[in-house]
């Protein structure tokens, strides 16, 4: 019974990485020939990418884009083509900062950032008015800006692995009362 509840939640957590709320996740290797209208979510996971096809900005109605695990530094300005665009994955690429263009898509609402080696937030963030949840574990973030502070529907944001001092968690969670926000312990040697 025991190895049933365990597979249970493999089960689970795996369904969870496929994004199920956008419907079969595609590989890229997948949708040629098909209508780019009818895909919603596509992965280029783990291809070892350093740039995106240009193919890519045929597919308007996506919803949900994986680019984890590649040789990205950049995204190309026709991202901000992909307007429904709801949940973006850049990690485990070598993103120094945030790509601007990621702040022109107006429905984002998840944005795994996650192990890059980004050094701030633009201000610019603020655009991305739907953001529930940001995820920045593993960046060598030093300064947040202010737009960040701006999201009124951000929930969840996570900077574990992020070295900061005890008056900047103070500050920041004084600064977003309503949001979770998953920390390490403060390095009393940045005060």
């Amino acid at each position: 019974m025991r190895q049933l509840f365990v597979l249970f939640f493999i089960l689970l957590s795996f369904l969870g990485k496929a994004q199920l709320n956008h419907g079969r996740v595609y590989l890229w290797s997948e949708v040629s020939g098909l209508n780019p209208d009818s895909i919603r979510a596509l992965s280029f996971e783990k291809m070892k990418l350093d740039s995106l096809p240009n193919e890519l900005w045929k597919f308007t109605n996506l919803t949900y884009l994986n680019l984890e695990k590649n040789q990205l530094s950049n995204l190309p300005d026709e991202l901000k083509n992909l307007t429904q665009l709801q949940e973006l994955n850049i990690e485990k690429n070598k993103f120094t900062f945030l790509p601007l263009v990621i702040c022109q898509l107006p429905n984002l609402k998840k944005l795994n950032a996650s192990r890059n080696r980004i050094e701030s937030i633009p201000n610019q963030i603020e655009n991305c008015s739907h953001l529930e949840s940001i995820d920045l574990y593993d960046n060598l973030i030093a300064e947040f800006g202010t737009g960040i502070f701006q999201l009124k529907e951000l929930r969840t944001l996570n900077i574990e692995g992020v070295m900061y001092g005890t008056n900047f968690a103070e500050g920041l969670k004084r600064k977003l009362p309503n949001v979770k926000i998953l920390l390490d312990p403060p390095c009393k040697c940045l005060n």
